[in-house]
């Protein structure tokens, strides 16, 4: 069954990211890695089952989706402390749970935030890790693990230089082309060509199909990171679970951000995007800027026109009509979703 269709080996999936992610021991860190992975909408092992086909070994198709899910809380966990963001899925970020457990223990202010930073980064690393020996442990023929762990492997390292070039660009107006390289490597690729593409191999898919679906996962991670960059600035805080703050704060170089930047009004919003201290109404102004722009239409057009592009590459993508529905359905989902 595809992902889409199949939301009793969605069941088994999750209790499989649980079992992984479980504490084996008393320690905090243990406990901060567990926690991290509460919450998630399991988009990504959708994407897994959904291009490993009926086909597929089912444990080991249960086993990847889960591995790739632990991957994705790791990131979002040394995201946060990148991004200095306080909230996650509603709740508090391991940092910033860390750091109020310290503060209650009596820890100095100082040596709190630097326990709970510390706590987040080396949980995240506790869940790489996890993942990463889940992989290597599949019980597949040894060259289809080799072509996953090679897949992990580029996608992860795309995954490091997106988000080490996202800091860098922070507060910038890069070129378009420069923004879309960031996308793809930051979110796209470990998002949905490496789920894709790990399908695909545990699905015995051929070398085309392989290819169409990797090119597919790439143009639908950056759709969804587009949409991403509009609900940070935009979207309902209780809806999204982050702060509507955190991308305006961070001076995030968003196409959204690059386009207004190109309007003389700009310049009035320039000091408070990229600035840690700006508040509410600073955040509100600099909506302001990129709605009247026309910068705020412009991404919705380009999501728009991006949406049609994917879905004629799905049409003719040599696999069966049931995996073309369910790729057409989370396209739509990324599109169109307000968390």
């Amino acid at each position: 069954m595809t992902a889409v269709g199949a939301p009793t080996l969605l069941d088994e999936v999750d209790r499989r990211v649980r079992a992984l992610a479980a504490p084996r021991g008393a320690h905090p860190v243990q406990a901060a890695a567990a926690g991290a992975v509460a919450g998630g909408k399991l988009l990504r092992p959708r994407l897994v089952l959904l291009a490993a086909g009926e086909g597929a070994d089912r444990a080991a198709v249960v086993e990847a989706a889960a591995a790739v899910e632990l991957l994705h809380a790791a990131l979002l966990v040394h995201d946060d402390v990148i991004d200095g963001d306080d909230e996650r899925r509603g709740r508090p970020s391991v940092a910033f749970a860390a750091t109020q457990t310290a503060t209650a223990a009596g820890l100095a202010p100082v040596e709190a935030s630097r326990l709970g930073l510390t706590t987040a980064i080396v949980a995240g690393d506790a869940l790489l890790v996890r993942a990463l020996a889940a992989i290597a442990r599949l019980e597949l023929p040894h060259p289809i693990r080799a072509r996953i762990v090679d897949v992990v492997e580029r996608a992860m390292v795309h995954a490091a230089e997106g988000e080490h070039d996202d800091v860098l660009l922070a507060g910038t107006a890069p070129e378009e082309d420069v923004i879309e390289r960031v996308l793809e490597g930051k979110t796209a690729d470990y998002s949905f060509r490496a789920p894709l593409e790990i399908g695909a191999l545990l699905g015995g898919r051929s070398e085309q199909a392989l290819a169409a679906l990797g090119a597919i996962g790439l143009r639908l991670g950056v759709i969804y990171q587009l949409r991403d960059d509009v609900l940070g600035v935009f979207g309902d805080e209780a809806v999204t679970g982050k702060s509507a703050l955190s991308d305006i704060r961070a001076g995030a170089p968003t196409l959204l951000s690059a386009l207004a930047s190109r309007d003389p009004a700009w310049q009035s919003v320039a000091a408070h995007y990229g600035d840690r201290a700006a508040d509410v109404g600073a955040a509100a102004r600099v909506r302001q800027v990129m709605r009247g722009s026309g910068a705020l239409e412009a991404v919705e057009r380009r999501i728009a026109q991006a949406v049609d592009a994917v879905r004629a590459m799905i049409a003719e993508a040599p696999v069966e009509q049931s995996a073309r529905d369910g790729l057409a359905e989370l396209l739509e989902r990324c599109a169109e979703r307000e968390r």
